[in-house]
């Protein structure tokens, strides 16, 4: 006997997006290459204004005393004082280029004095004169690659209209995990500017965050030309 249940076409439940959002990961580069995790070195001020965590786009700073400094670009004020996050724009005076993602730092710690390896700094955190260099610099470690591709998290629905438009993270530079020093920001899908960081490519192809019609999909971005030091 033939079973109607043969004949009907099992429907399959795409699972709801994870919420939390993580900045910017590296995903393999343009073409799907793999992924290097090369990265540069920058230096960073002693006592930064604010914080820089894991996976959030950076650039230099752009004031007296301080012009070539990481900075932070998805705080709300940056540490140059010009507007960053969700209001970052290339048409802001003084604005400076995105380099690319934070990954992490080296710096004498200043109350240990130990060489310290994290992957994020705390706002006001000091550091102590490096013997080898004579410096009390720190060292940020950056993947800026002009080639690499990010996945991250969008913060409303994504629709065919959005791809290849280009969007800022939301404000949130002082929004990370302190004790795991990783970013939470997003893509912030309320407005749309040729100004802005990132451009996004497609939907990654995550089946436990694909959904694009509501918030929190993960989507495949890359730093935009107009946005990039590397133009």
């Amino acid at each position: 006997m033939t079973h109607l249940s043969q004949y009907i076409k099992k429907e399959t439940t795409m699972a709801a997006n994870q919420t939390e959002g993580f900045g910017f990961r590296q995903a393999p580069t343009v073409g799907s290459t793999p992924a290097t995790g090369g990265q540069a070195e920058y230096k960073i001020k002693s006592g930064l204004g604010v914080g820089i965590f894991q996976n959030n786009p950076v650039s230099h700073q752009h004031t007296a005393g301080d012009d070539g400094y990481l900075q932070d670009t998805t705080a709300g004020t940056m540490d140059d004082g010009i507007t960053g996050g969700a209001g970052w724009s290339t048409g802001t005076s003084n604005i400076q280029p995105i380099i690319g993602v934070f990954n992490g730092a080296f710096y004498i710690n200043a109350s240990t004095k130990k060489p310290t390896f994290a992957n994020h700094i705390l706002a006001s955190t000091t550091f102590a004169k490096d013997y080898n260099t004579g410096s009390d610099d720190g060292i940020g470690l950056v993947n800026d690659n002009p080639m690499q591709e990010y996945t991250c998290k969008a913060d409303a629905a994504v629709t065919q209209a959005n791809l290849l438009h280009t969007f800022n993270p939301n404000d949130g530079a002082t929004t990370g995990t302190q004790y795991e020093g990783q970013s939470t920001v997003k893509l912030d899908i309320t407005g749309t500017a040729a100004t802005s960081m990132f451009r996004i490519v497609r939907t990654a192809n995550d089946p436990a965050n694909n959904d694009a019609s509501v918030l929190n999909s993960n989507q495949i971005v890359q730093i935009s030309p107009a946005a990039s030091i590397s133009n």
